[in-house]
């Protein structure tokens, strides 16, 4: 059996004889992707009006209905909505443009692992 040096496994003490001051450091990149820190009109909340008007535009959207026929049914339920039909149009693309938005994904990483020495 040959003879093997355990102070590499189980040493605690830097031998830093001739650096001076000078001491290694643990260096490493964190990255995060998110929009948490983006100012945005999408995080400001809705009115209760508001969400019960969008909750029912896209009730009727996801059963097939196109955007005349839902503005037919709006003002026709008493729901305040534009005059023109294509308001329904322009409020379905915002309300899945938000959706998007607010529904991405946190991406982090730690990487570029490195020893530096300083002072």
């Amino acid at each position: 059996m040959e003879h093997y040096s355990t102070e590499l496994l189980y040493g605690d003490e830097l031998d830093n004889q001739g650096w001076d001051n000078l001491k290694p450091f643990l260096c490493f990149d964190y990255t995060i992707t998110t929009n948490q820190f983006h100012t945005t009109t999408y995080k400001k909340p809705l009115s209760k009006d508001r969400i019960h008007l969008h909750k029912e535009i896209m009730r009727l959207h996801n059963k097939g209905w196109g955007y005349t026929k839902i503005h037919r049914h709006l003002l026709m339920n008493g729901f305040e909505v534009g005059k023109s039909r294509t308001t329904v149009d322009s409020i379905i693309k915002k309300i899945k443009k938000r959706e998007e938005f607010l529904s991405q994904p946190i991406i982090d990483g730690i990487g570029n692992f490195r020893v530096e020495v300083r002072d």
